[in-house]
């Protein structure tokens, strides 16, 4: 056997040696699992405007009119309701820009004091023809009077409503001629707007968090106040638009009110802060957290 025939033999022998140690070694540990997904949970969705967590939207009927203060209502009323819109809007839109409201809304009812009180004695005689008495038929209208004022305050639709009278204002201030009914006729509509288009946000947020509620609630519902509130709130009648203001909001207000002269009812004068936010913004939590 020559030199190089050894020198094959002994490195096989030296490979099948390294082999037979390396299947004896022991084999590397298997890698660490991967660390628990951890689930992204949302906040619980806010109310539009600063609205209070619970509240009930006049409801949509079958011809697809919303229910309000407004509905089915003669064209006297229409009026009458256009001017208490703008009676809150002068009274309740205070920073500077919206001036030409309130002076658009004092020219408004001096101007044209007459045929506003023709509409309002007419609108009186019919509560009194309705009621049976003088006395009934006042305290009926100023009940209804108050829900109208009322409604037009609603707190969370405060900043599109005196967007909107501020224009419906300027309008006003930009003619050279008015006829108070038709003017009110025409702009009725306008004033319902803001408040439409709340109605539709806030019935958005409620389907929004109807479903947080039902994915989230069980664990991460005690962590969210709007969930607590909503738990709260069952077997309660939830406030309505035309409720008292500062039952509709969550930002605290300093509400007066001042008494209208032509019907007895009472105005709300609730200016709102629109830089302030008073709705908490919570991490959610798991209720069966025990970090702490």
């Amino acid at each position: 056997m020559n030199r190089g025939s050894n020198i094959t033999i002994r490195m096989a022998a030296v490979a099948a040696g390294i082999a037979v140690l390396g299947a004896c070694a022991t084999p590397p540990p298997p890698p660490p699992p991967p660390p628990p997904v951890v689930e992204a949970v949302p906040i619980r969705p806010q109310p539009p405007g600063q609205a209070s967590y619970v509240m009930t939207i006049p409801r949509v009927n079958s011809l697809g009119q919303r229910e309000t203060v407004h509905l089915g209502i003669s064209d006297d009323e229409k009026v009458w309701h256009f001017r208490s819109a703008w009676n809150v809007a002068a009274l309740n839109c205070l920073d500077p820009q919206y001036q030409p409201i309130l002076d658009a809304y004092s020219s408004y009812i001096s101007d044209h004091a007459r045929p506003l009180k023709r509409v309002n004695d007419r609108i009186d005689a019919e509560y009194r023809q309705e009621h049976g008495a003088r006395r009934a038929g006042i305290q009926a209208r100023e009940s209804q009077m108050t829900m109208v004022y009322n409604y037009f305050a609603l707190p969370p639709a405060r900043a599109d409503f005196c967007r909107t009278a501020l224009g419906v204002s300027q309008q006003y201030l930009a003619a050279e001629q008015i006829d108070p009914i038709a003017f009110a006729l025409a702009n009725f509509q306008t004033f319902e707007g803001p408040f439409e288009r709340f109605f539709v946000a806030y019935e958005e947020y409620q389907r929004e968090s109807a479903a947080w509620d039902a994915r989230y609630g069980d664990r991460y519902g005690s962590s969210q106040p709007g969930y607590v509130a909503v738990k709260n709130a069952y077997g309660y009648q939830a406030p309505q638009p035309g409720s008292d203001p500062a039952t509709l909001t969550a930002t605290p207000l300093q509400e007066t009110k001042v008494v209208d002269p032509d019907t007895g009812a009472q105005i709300p004068v609730a200016p709102v802060d629109e830089t302030r936010s008073s709705l908490p913004v919570v991490q959610p939590i798991p209720s069966d957290d025990n970090s702490n």
